[in-house]
């Protein structure tokens, strides 16, 4: 169990080994030399009510959340449709498709698969280093 102070300079909260008890250290935050308490300095003070109060952003905390990540949120509805948008009825001799997969909504915009951003980085990055080139050539020759 580390022992848990803060820096006299900066008030940065420190945990260090008990065998570093008594040593000087130099503070992470703001470099400084600071003397290492032979046990921690904060008590974890108690509420009036007698309850314990969590100790805020420690390590526990965390190790809680990952143990118990929070559930996904449930999936937002559908937006109600646009009054203004046009209406097209239905007719009953074209049959509606019926597909088990779910569709992805289609939205304005330009989509990529992993492969094709993959691509165009690659092509962007060997544009810009031929322009350079030719740079540099038209710069050697124009002013050589």
């Amino acid at each position: 169990m580390p022992i848990r102070f803060r820096c006299r300079h900066c008030n940065q909260l420190m945990g260090i080994a008990r065998r570093k008890a008594g040593t000087m250290v130099s503070c992470p935050t703001c470099r400084a030399q600071v003397l290492v308490p032979m046990q921690d300095e904060e008590p974890h003070p108690q509420p009036l009510g007698g309850a314990v109060a969590p100790p805020l952003f420690e390590r526990s905390d965390f190790e809680a959340f990952l143990d118990n990540p929070p559930e996904a949120p449930a999936p937002a509805p559908p937006p109600a449709p646009s009054p203004f948008a046009p209406t097209m009825p239905s007719s009953p001799s074209i049959p509606e498709p019926t597909s088990t997969a779910a569709r992805a909504p289609s939205s304005p915009g330009l989509f990529l698969s992993p492969t094709q951003a993959t691509w165009l980085t690659v092509s962007v990055i060997l544009l810009v280093a031929l322009a350079f080139g030719a740079g540099l050539l038209v710069g050697y020759y124009w002013m050589g």
